[in-house]
């Protein structure tokens, strides 16, 4: 019985995800075929965010394209490829630009922003403050963001790179390469497979 009742609430989410997701598409500036977006999801100005085919969002995924912040206006725009998985609690937030390609993967609670609060205006709190200019980011193709990491402005990741979970990533991560610690440093393919390799022969263990 319990494995019945089970199997009728699985079913009932599918299709309630299905209508979650048809509510959403018109408001989206477009929306590829086989999209679901799971509920609750927060989408601010959902006619500047375009997301492809096949793209899974996952609950408690927040969007914003800044259009004002303190009295100024911004054209705010995100941009999603294909067969993007995106976790639960990521935020994503641009008052330029963010663009995020084909198959990439976001863990969960990342933040990608193109921009942060000014802590330059000394006469105002700073949340209340103007935002910086924005810088626009991208995240290249094929590439993996970690749980709560930060990717900030201006910060371009190549494709098949790794960010790893907690990392904080204000410059560029080539593509290939892995972003590691906070603030993230770069470690190149040769340090990764040295790194493997140390792992699987127990040289870096305690018992090494």
């Amino acid at each position: 019985m319990r494995k019945f009742l089970l199997k009728t609430a699985l079913r009932i989410r599918i299709r309630f995800y299905r209508f979650y997701t048809w509510l959403w598409r018109s408001s989206l500036k477009s929306c590829g075929e086989g999209v679901r977006f799971e509920y609750p999801l927060r989408l601010d100005q959902p006619d500047r965010i375009s997301i492809g085919a096949n793209c899974v969002l996952y609950p408690r995924t927040w969007m914003n394209p800044v259009s004002e912040w303190a009295g100024v206006k911004h054209r705010g725009e995100i941009v999603i490829g294909d067969r993007v998985m995106i976790g639960y609690g990521v935020q994503i937030s641009a008052a330029g630009s963010v663009v995020i390609e084909n198959e990439v993967a976001i863990g969960a609670g990342a933040v990608i922003v193109d921009h942060i609060h000014d802590h330059s205006h000394i006469d105002s709190p700073i949340f209340f403050a103007p935002i910086s200019k924005p810088r626009p980011v991208r995240i290249g193709k094929g590439s993996f963001l970690g749980v709560y990491c930060l990717v900030g402005p201006g910060v371009q990741i190549g494709e098949h790179a790794v960010v790893a979970a907690n990392a904080v990533v204000m410059k560029d991560v080539p593509a290939y390469c892995m972003a590691v610690g906070n603030p993230a440093r770069i470690m190149r393919p040769q340090e990764m497979e040295g790194s493997r390799a140390a792992a699987t022969d127990g040289s870096g263990g305690a018992g090494g």
